[in-house]
């Protein structure tokens, strides 16, 4: 496993003698657990759906101002 933050090399190392694990990197320091993942996983998949949502609107409004007919003004 590589580190995405350097791209170092993550160990397996154990908390406890029989308990919990987590991945270390050996250049950074950076460590990763499953609530760790799970909460990025989490804030990734809610930016996405934001972004989303914020493409649908923009398409919508773009749509709708596209049939909104356009006032002409004639110099006088």
């Amino acid at each position: 496993m590589t580190c995405d933050r350097c791209q170092g090399c993550m160990l397996r190392e154990h908390l406890y003698r029989h308990g919990p694990w987590w991945w270390r990197c050996m250049n950074c320091g950076e460590r990763l657990d499953g609530a760790i993942l799970r909460a990025r996983a989490e804030q990734a998949m809610a930016a996405s759906m934001l972004r989303e949502a914020e493409n649908r609107d923009l398409k919508e409004w773009a749509g709708w101002m596209a049939r909104v007919p356009t006032v002409q003004t004639s110099a006088p």
